[in-house]
């Protein structure tokens, strides 16, 4: 299903809407800005349904038009876990002084 749970900390990592998409929230997530998962569940997407769907702490919006009457929650794969965001930094960061050392040294 998702990567994290209700209670993780996740960061926005796509926050690209269509245009007209501000018609329908009230507040749409930031990339790189950290979130709290307050629910997760099957969203209603504008042409399908079935999308995990998940709704964070801070972010309230309308409840969509639609039988069950959910707020509209945003597609779980425009976020990811901060654990996992800070141990790619970390891995990514040891990487480049590895090959720091490998560089010849100038005399």
């Amino acid at each position: 299903m998702t990567p994290f749970g209700i209670g993780d900390k996740v960061v926005c990592v796509d926050d690209k809407f269509p245009p007209d998409i501000s018609k329908l929230y009230d507040a749409l997530p930031v990339k790189d800005v950290t979130y709290v998962v307050r629910d997760i569940r099957l969203g209603i997407n504008l042409t399908m349904e079935g999308d995990v769907s998940v709704l964070l702490i801070g972010l309230v919006n309308p409840k969509a038009d639609s039988k069950a009457n959910l707020e509209r929650g945003f597609r779980s794969d425009r976020f990811r876990p901060l654990e996992e965001l800070r141990q790619e930094k970390a891995e990514s960061a040891s990487i480049g002084e590895k090959k720091d050392l490998l560089q010849p040294v100038e005399a």
